[in-house]
């Protein structure tokens, strides 16, 4: 794989094969099927729901589609709406399309994207109606957040830095575009530039600080254990993928060359370091493993508390110990020295216990089932607090069944079943 940023005279002069190639690696590194392919549905052909603050977006069709999709867009309308948030008519997208990032894409890539688009069947239906209220659905306002939030402009080579630099810089901060989910927002809803990749908010999520701080972010991680959570979504002793990022690595970086994945390991292992004092020490650091379950045998238990849940629903596949089962890419992973338990606050490891993980990679699958529908929101809250309390961070064990609630109403999960007796809210 020739490099990303290679002039645009070579690509404009390849043939239609190799354009078309070249696009489809350019469609999987800046994962357009993330919020352009409904689940279960068609490719490119629109449809999927984006939960932002202000209500639901919809990806649109960018099939090849002459009525729906793109098939009658010129070029120059296309790259508008990639890099600068301008639609066909004119009108301006919300940034739930990520131009603030995608502006750095070189216009010759964002073209040999449209010519892979338009090599695919083209699908022929209508993208729901994004219906906002008032006045958010004012798309014009979006010109006002575009004066606060808005940096246009194609992303140049650092003449200073070697070329991985380089090569890294423009996946993770164009392509990928990374810092969409890792950065903090502004009050207006604008990525916080001057806290680059410290942790986002994504509602029943956190996307973690990825900068190289050693307690918050990323910093005790070698270039190696980076490479293989990006292709595998896993980092024996670190990490696992979960929510947003198991679905980034499933679709999008699980293919890309092993090249690319170091570059972008040594550009991140380069940005500014953030701290969080919340984070006294890294998040993988957290816990032991607790023989909490052998001083409960024999014991009148109580069967709804933290302990005979987890006992219940987690040991079997974590080990009663909480150290995990079996080795290498198919274990499934320890509860101690593992990155969401050892996060200051719960809401990743109640939204991992409410939808459950499954990452479809080369490799094979990665389940873990959701317990959304056999637990309710005062089990999970206890459940959570005791993984948190006896094998993570004990700063995190203070989930309520409200805090739950919000999550699984966030997550679109369905409703807890019939409160038992003994589950006291």
């Amino acid at each position: 794989m020739l490099p990303l940023l290679v002039s645009g005279n070579l690509w404009a002069q390849s043939n239609g094969a190799d354009l078309i190639k070249r696009g489809e690696y350019l469609a999987r590194a800046a994962d357009c099927t993330a919020c352009h392919t409904a689940p279960g549905g068609p490719a490119f052909g629109g449809g999927y729901p984006v939960n932002t603050p202000f209500g639901v977006i919809y990806g649109t069709n960018i099939s090849a589609d002459k009525q729906f999709g793109i098939g009658n867009w010129s070029d120059d309308e296309f790259v508008a709406a990639v890099r600068d948030g301008i639609g066909k008519d004119g009108g301006q997208l919300y940034p739930a399309m990520p131009y603030d990032a995608f502006t750095k894409m070189t216009r010759d890539d964002v073209l040999a994207i449209k010519a892979y688009l338009l090599s695919l069947p083209a699908v022929k239906q209508a993208t729901p109606k994004t219906d906002l209220s008032f006045p958010f659905n004012q798309r014009w306002g979006m010109r006002f957040w575009k004066w606060f939030n808005f940096d246009q402009g194609e992303l140049k080579p650092d003449p200073a830095q070697s070329a991985q630099w380089n090569q890294g810089r423009y996946l993770v901060e164009a392509l990928a575009h990374c810092g969409t989910c890792h950065t903090p927002r502004n009050l207006t809803m604008g990525m916080d530039s001057d806290r680059a990749f410290a942790g986002g908010d994504l509602g029943a999520w956190t996307a973690y600080n990825i900068t190289p701080d050693k307690n918050a972010g990323i910093g005790s991680w070698s270039q190696q254990d980076l490479v293989s959570y990006l292709k595998t979504g896993y980092a024996p002793g670190r990490a696992s993928a979960s929510g947003p990022m198991a679905e980034a690595v499933e679709h999008s970086l699980q293919y890309l060359p092993e090249t690319d994945l170091q570059a972008m390991a040594v550009y991140l292992r380069s940005v500014p370091a953030i701290a969080d004092a919340q984070q006294s020490k890294p998040r993988d650091s957290w816990g032991t493993a607790s023989q909490d379950y052998l001083d409960r045998r024999g014991r009148n238990n109580n069967p709804q508390d933290g302990a005979a849940l987890f006992n219940g629903n987690c040991a079997a596949c974590h080990g009663a110990d909480g150290g995990g089962i079996g080795k290498g890419f198919h274990a499934y992973p320890s509860l101690f020295n593992h990155g969401s338990t050892g996060a200051a606050a719960g809401n990743n490891l109640v939204s991992v216990i409410l939808g459950g993980v499954h990452r479809n990679m080369q490799q094979g699958d990665i389940l873990m089932p959701s317990f959304a529908s056999e637990l309710s929101d005062s089990q999970i809250a206890q459940l959570s607090n005791y993984v948190s309390k006896q094998f993570g961070n004990p700063a995190a064990a203070n989930v309520s069944a409200k805090q739950v609630q919000k999550l699984r109403a966030d997550a679109g999960l369905p409703q807890p079943p019939v409160v038992l007796q003994g589950d006291n809210p």
